[in-house]
């Protein structure tokens, strides 16, 4: 069946590593919508899974939940090697998880620390180090990482930095795996209004950020999808190595 511009990921295998809520589970319903096979990776909640997939199979495509820790660099391993196995060959990976701790730097504990570097930049390793394995030429990677590496932070001081690296990371890889015609890139949302956002933040703070917001309201997961949606696209192909900021002028 020749592709329509509708459904330009035809023919296409995709991962959204966390792709069960929130922006990942968008980021899933798009590449879905567009006729990739679509596999999504969860660590735990398997309801949101089974519901995501629900919506997935209503596009007429393939689709798969997995579980697997991101954090856990034998389950990656395991998680890519089986996609590849299963469907032959990896296209397109979407990396989502994370996490956000708010003190002061003088306040954080030695486990704060280890569990922000472990969803935040150890994650995000382990799925780019799997990518750069066993993801087909001319494929395309996209991490989240957040506005906040860009700006003064606050208490947001060692989320920003454990995302900050992560931004590093794909400029290393960019430059490593562009000669496959494989890109590399992260897009940096500001505050988006889900769960994960909720989850972090207290009422005032939400309507500080609403506020601060040129438009007057926070993201929505639905905006960021398409900003994800032409990176993983075959236009998106000069475009490598970068993070990409989609904050509404936010900052």
């Amino acid at each position: 069946m020749p592709t329509t511009p509708e459904r330009d990921l035809e023919g296409k295998v995709a991962l959204v590593v966390g792709g069960s809520r929130n922006q990942g589970a968008a980021f899933a319903r798009d590449i879905a919508s567009r006729g990739a096979t679509t596999v999504i990776s969860f660590a735990g909640n398997q309801e949101a899974a089974q519901q995501t997939l629900l919506l997935l199979e209503k596009h007429d495509v393939t689709a798969e939940a997995i579980r697997s820790d991101a954090t856990v660099s034998a389950e990656v391993d395991a998680l890519f090697e089986g996609i590849v196995a299963q469907y032959g060959k990896l296209d397109i990976v979407v990396h989502t998880p994370g996490a956000v701790i708010k003190k002061p730097l003088v306040d954080f504990t030695d486990d704060d620390f280890d569990h922000l570097i472990n969803l935040n930049t150890r994650s995000a390793f382990h799925t780019l180090r799997a990518t750069a394995r066993h993801i087909a030429d001319n494929g395309r990677y996209v991490v989240l990482s957040t506005t906040l590496t860009a700006i003064m932070t606050g208490t947001y001081g060692l989320y920003s930095g454990s995302k900050a690296a992560v931004e590093r990371m794909v400029l290393a890889a960019a430059k490593e795996l562009g000669d496959r015609g494989i890109t590399v890139n992260a897009v940096a949302p500001g505050p988006v209004d889900d769960s994960f956002y909720r989850g972090a933040e207290t009422p005032e703070s939400i309507a500080a950020a609403t506020h601060h917001s040129p438009q007057g309201r926070l993201g929505h997961p639905a905006d960021i999808a398409p900003v994800v949606g032409w990176l993983i696209s075959d236009q998106a192909g000069w475009v490598s190595g970068q993070t990409i900021r989609a904050n509404g002028a936010m900052f």
